[in-house]
């Protein structure tokens, strides 16, 4: 699952992060499959996290 080429785009590694996150793998397991240290894929997942929040009160405002 991992990146050699480096050819994932930051939300595509961001989003991956945080798939993993979610499926239950560790953080080795998670930074080596995007490509980052363990910290950064933890800083990663949560940008994904935030962006999902986001686009999630956009979507509630537009509701209203």
């Amino acid at each position: 699952m991992s990146d050699p080429a480096g050819t994932l785009t930051d939300h595509q590694a961001e989003d991956l992060a945080a798939d993993l996150r979610d499926h239950g793998h560790t953080w080795a397991v998670i930074a080596e499959a995007v490509n980052l240290t363990p910290y950064a894929a933890q800083q990663a997942a949560h940008r994904a996290d935030q962006r999902a929040a986001d686009r999630a009160a956009r979507q509630q405002i537009a509701l209203f």
